[in-house]
């Protein structure tokens, strides 16, 4: 029973230390902005789109806003947005994205994301992808964020939610 024990708890320590390889770091060390959690969908093959997810965090004391994105892998990132209109599930691209002070925001699917067009090569799980997020503050976030599967998608869901129901 105690092998079983410490294997559960070897396990869930690899996984989120996987998981939070992702966190980034901004250029500027003393910035307020905190993103984790970050992962690029792999792309399907015969396809040249992918997606993004993670959660920022603004630990500042006025709204901050995520004005765009940057990567070698795409000369078009948007912000996007899932919205119902007329009983159907449509993407919206938003000009911005603000984020209030104190506040957190979660890129999720069906939600809020980034989507990520003209993919020049394929994102084949377990790359790493620089991303560069610039906010209305002048601050830029760049980061390495892992690619994943749609088996690594998952579980990395799976595990975000036990983690944000054990913190409530």
């Amino acid at each position: 029973m105690k092998n079983i024990y410490l294997f559960c708890l070897l396990l869930v320590c690899g996984l989120m230390s996987f998981l939070s390889a992702a966190n980034l770091i901004p250029e500027d060390k003393n910035s307020t902005l905190v993103v984790e959690q970050a992962y690029i969908r792999a792309t399907i093959p015969g396809t040249s789109i992918s997606s993004s997810y993670m959660e920022i965090e603004n630990q500042s004391d006025s709204t901050v806003s995520l004005l765009s994105v940057s990567s070698d892998i795409s000369p078009r990132i948007e912000i996007h947005q899932h919205i119902m209109t007329d009983g159907m599930m449509r993407m919206r691209k938003l000009d911005s994205l603000a984020i209030e002070s104190k506040a957190r925001v979660k890129l999720q699917p069906s939600g809020l994301h980034l989507m990520i067009f003209d993919v020049a090569t394929p994102l084949n799980p377990k790359e790493q992808v620089e991303l560069t997020l610039h906010f209305s503050n002048n601050v830029s976030v760049t980061m390495e964020v892992p690619v994943y599967s749609p088996v690594q998608e998952k579980a990395a869901q799976k595990t975000m939610l036990k983690m944000h129901k054990h913190h409530h």
